[in-house]
């Protein structure tokens, strides 16, 4: 208790604010008009904020909010590149979208986090054009796998859909046959089953492979909660057979409320979701401590907490809008790239203490310090996910 203590006051005296995991997921639909092109860009807010330094909307005033506001648009602007022929002039204004419908300078905190942040941008289509260049750069400081579902739409129709990683470039032609070839293609009735579809109708890319990496990446490396929650299962445990047993019942439950979210059938409230992914990983850690023996109860709770996790991983796919004949491939894939970063984790500490697990001392000087460490952390993003949501 006397480790938890002392590492909770002196994290939440130096700690800086953090946000909720972040993911790096976009969505950006494109429409071809008779005289332009329109992009729609929409992004997390907190993975926005983190990436634009634009600053927090807590407390702040209208002109803070203006001044916000700006800085996104133009983080948006400088990291998505539309070319015709080789040429680009953009137009933009920033939106914030909600159910409800809000202004930016009308919203709080809570609003702002529940809110899609969308960019509009108008692209000037001279008669003629001949091919349409598409990059995004967005969340390259994140240094990890990143998303962008990009959507292409002519005469009310997607023609094309294409996932893309940070610095991959989509080229299309825009010259009239090769569209009305695609619009049709994109009209034709759904394949019988076992007969495949058009070329033109297919994703341009392996979206397993994709969704693999998206899985992975999000534990390794930008996933901390959840590896410090991973961790905190591991140091229970000096046998793998109860190691085991957690992670697969931390598995089945949190790919239970995937699935239920990615269908539609159960969701929360990131509010809700993030603080209590935090807790769980404090309660995990002080369990540790204080319980040596391992006890039905921790199947429970581990279950219990697996369920939270589930629907924090649910958010990441949601953001991207996946149209519902990708459920399933999506929700495996990116399962399997979960599961493949929670094993390196536990590959990665098993390989760092193995050798001490049967060490008299292993309990009071490694597993006590790393799981009070573990819950002071814990502890702390708990606290100020409730009190300052978005950071």
């Amino acid at each position: 208790m006397r480790y938890l203590v002392c590492l909770l006051i002196t994290l939440c005296l130096c700690a800086r604010p953090a946000s909720a995991h972040p993911n790096g997921a976009s969505k950006i639909d494109v429409t071809l008009m008779a005289d332009s092109v329109k992009a729609l860009i929409e992004v997390k807010p907190d993975d926005i904020l983190w990436v634009s330094k634009a600053g927090s909307y807590w407390g702040a005033t209208k002109e803070q909010l203006a001044e916000i506001s700006e800085k996104i648009a133009y983080y948006e602007e400088t990291r998505f590149e539309l070319k015709i022929d080789g040429h680009s002039a953009p137009v933009g204004s920033l939106q914030f979208r909600k159910k409800s419908g809000f202004s930016p300078h009308s919203m709080d905190s809570a609003d702002f986090m529940d809110s899609t942040v969308a960019l509009r941008l108008s692209y000037p289509f001279a008669a003629g054009a001949k091919k349409l260049d598409i990059e995004s750069k967005m969340f390259a400081e994140f240094e990890m796998q990143t998303l962008c579902h990009l959507r292409i739409f002519y005469q009310g129709v997607e023609i094309r859909r294409k996932f893309l990683g940070v610095d991959d470039r989509f080229t299309m032609p825009l010259d009239k046959d090769s569209l009305e070839a695609m619009l049709a293609a994109a009209r034709q009735p759904a394949p019988a089953p076992g007969q495949a579809a058009p070329p033109q109708a297919q994703p341009n890319e392996s979206v397993v492979g994709r969704f693999l990496w998206l899985g992975f990446t999000h534990i390794l490396p930008e996933g901390l909660d959840h590896i410090l929650f991973v961790l905190g299962l591991f140091f229970f445990a000096t046998y793998f057979r109860p190691l085991f047993i957690q992670i697969t019942a931390f598995t089945i439950a949190h790919s239970i409320t995937l699935g239920l979210s990615l269908f539609g059938v159960f969701s929360l409230s990131s509010r809700i979701v993030e603080p209590l992914i935090a807790l769980s990983i404090a309660v995990v850690a002080i369990e540790n401590i204080f319980f040596r023996k391992l006890r039905p109860s921790r199947f429970l709770i581990v279950f219990g907490f697996g369920l939270i996790h589930g629907l924090g991983f649910a958010g990441v796919l949601k953001s991207l809008g996946l149209p519902a004949n990708q459920f399933l491939k999506v929700l495996v894939s990116f399962n399997l790239g979960v599961e493949g970063g929670q094993l390196a984790v536990v590959a990665m500490a098993a390989a760092l203490t193995g050798w001490m697990w049967k060490k008299p001392w292993y309990f009071k000087r490694v597993v006590v310090p790393v799981s009070a460490l573990i819950a002071a952390v814990g502890l702390f993003w708990f606290v100020q996910r409730i009190v300052r949501p978005g950071l």
